[in-house]
């Protein structure tokens, strides 16, 4: 009895260690329950070391006759699993909201019959730890409802203290870009009055909800709120949630191809913005690109004066009601004429900053006559190709937030622009792109060509996803070294010289990442 007790004991601790694991997975794949079954196999969540033990315990206690003393050494192998388990370093932790607590409680009530008839045979251990991700989905399931009264009542509190306060709304979305035009414009208007805008990426109802709820201060004249898309519908429903009488669009691709399916469904979600600030009489301005895709084009000709397209140069200039060029940028047409330093790396941010410049003029025209002076100090946003440098080590261009093609290809451009200046290699450090849907190979096999015109060293983190890319970049004639985490490549790269440039080109979280066995 003494020996079955420490192994039940162990597999307590084992299952409370293990819960945690898989919650935390699970709160990577958004608590989606299909997601969360189909990453099991792919990252080789399942159970191999306990279930080992416990398969073990089983053979060598008949054939021993000491199962007092096979359950004991279970028990401490058991401990041995959790104590290296509980050490894992998370690169996204986990994040123990009320929800994810109340998952977990949830699970570990589940799990007391599978303990208690442990007592009666250890085997039943075994089964218990191959059904720990379905109790996880099975409590998410049973408290839905539960936790949809309580998104329900904390929206409502967000939006009546969104009317109560009542500052300008400002809407911007867009398949990539949404951030860094966030941050240029939150930048701008400080010069007009305080901006509260959602930190990071919050693009989501609950998101803006939290932040809503815990910092907007009455002090606050502008609202800034990123908007995210998941489907058709995703954007009108954050219109409806915020009411924003200005708004940006910055561009349409292929990011997130696996929600939408095509490019044109992409182009009808985000052009809900533009509809529903046409509809509040207010001003959307839009990357001229998107003129090309029919939605947009539509509600041009429809409201000419409320939709403002600004052009990066080039063939889109033609169409475009304001142009956008060069370094030190120049602005012109619809009644503005300016000039300001642009001191952010990549190209796309000169179409970045000024679809920002040119909506913070027309809010508060008094902006212009200090912008040159704010646009030579604005700075770079977190994570979006960010200089990180350290004396006596390589220069780090920090692009981990990105997920698109486009600014793949730019970062690539700057990354063998900055290296040439500095006489070193041009290192790159990639997981790829995800939620490319269809074109997940064809995109990665074009940046995999382009890494090996620009790149003297490239680092392939979990290169069998994006098996495109490597075989491109081998192909083009590149160097290139896989790696099964970003801690891997990174501990390859010791010792690299103080004149190279390494590129972090996006960084996945662990469940599109990492391959463990548990």
């Amino acid at each position: 009895m003494i020996g079955l007790l420490a192994f039940v004991v162990a597999l307590v601790a084992l299952v409370h260690v293990r819960l945690n694991t898989l919650l935390t997975y699970f709160q990577q794949e958004e608590y989606d329950a299909r997601r969360f079954l189909a990453a099991i196999p792919r990252v080789r969540l399942y159970d191999l070391r306990a279930s080992g033990v416990i398969v073990l315990a089983l053979v060598l206690g008949p054939l021993t006759g000491h199962w007092v003393v096979v359950q004991v050494l279970a028990a401490l192998a058991l401990g041995g699993i959790v104590w290296h388990e509980s050490r894992y370093r998370w690169k996204k932790p986990l994040v123990l909201t009320e929800r994810a607590a109340r998952i977990r409680a949830g699970a570990a009530v589940l799990a007391v019959p599978g303990l208690l008839l442990t007592l009666l045979h250890p085997v039943w251990g075994l089964v218990l730890l191959h059904l720990l991700p379905v109790l996880l989905i099975a409590a998410n399931a049973a408290l839905k409802p539960f936790q949809e009264r309580i998104n329900r009542r904390f929206i409502a509190s967000a939006k009546a203290k969104l009317a109560r306060l009542d500052p300008v709304r400002i809407g911007i979305t867009g398949s990539f870009g949404k951030t860094t035009v966030k941050h240029i414009l939150a930048e701008l208007l400080e010069l007009s009055g305080p901006v509260f805008y959602s930190r990071g990426s919050i693009n989501t109802e609950l998101g803006l909800t939290r932040h809503i709820r815990q910092r907007l201060q009455p002090s606050h004249r502008y609202f800034v709120a990123e908007m995210g898309a998941y489907g058709i519908g995703s954007v009108r429903r954050l219109c409806g949630f915020v009411q924003p009488r200005f708004g940006i669009v910055t561009a349409v691709g292929a990011a997130h191809m696996e929600r939408f399916g095509s490019v044109e469904a992409v182009a009808q979600a985000k052009s809900e913005l533009v509809e529903r600030v046409c509809a509040a009489g207010g001003l959307a301005v839009i990357n001229a690109e998107l003129l090309a895709h029919a939605p947009f084009a539509a509600l041009k000709a429809a409201h000419p004066e409320n939709v403002l397209s600004v052009g990066a140069g080039g063939d889109v200039a033609v169409s475009a009601d304001l142009v956008a060029s060069d370094w030190q940028v120049t602005l012109s047409g619809e009644g503005l004429d300016l000039s300001y330093a642009l001191p952010l790396l990549g190209e796309h941010n000169i179409l970045n900053s000024a679809l920002a410049v040119v909506l913070a003029a027309r809010i508060d025209p008094s902006v212009i006559e200090r912008l040159p002076l704010v646009t030579r100090v604005v700075e770079q946003v977190p994570h979006r190709l960010q200089k990180r440098e350290v004396p006596g080590q390589p220069l780090v261009l920090d692009d981990a937030f990105n997920s698109n093609e486009a600014g793949f290809a730019n970062a690539l451009r700057v990354l063998r622009q900055v290296a040439d200046q500095r006489g070193g290699r041009a290192i790159l450090v990639t997981p790829g792109i995800v939620e490319l849907g269809l074109e997940h190979e064809r995109v990665h096999a074009r940046l995999g060509a382009l890494a090996a015109e620009t790149c003297d060293e490239i680092h392939a983190v979990n290169p069998g996803r994006i098996a495109s890319f490597v075989q491109a970049a081998e192909a083009g004639g590149a160097t290139v070294h896989g790696a099964d985490t970003l801690g891997t490549a990174r501990a390859a790269l010791k010792g690299t010289a103080p004149e190279d440039v390494i590129l972090y080109e996006n960084d996945l979280p662990d469940i599109l990442e990492e391959r463990r066995l548990l």
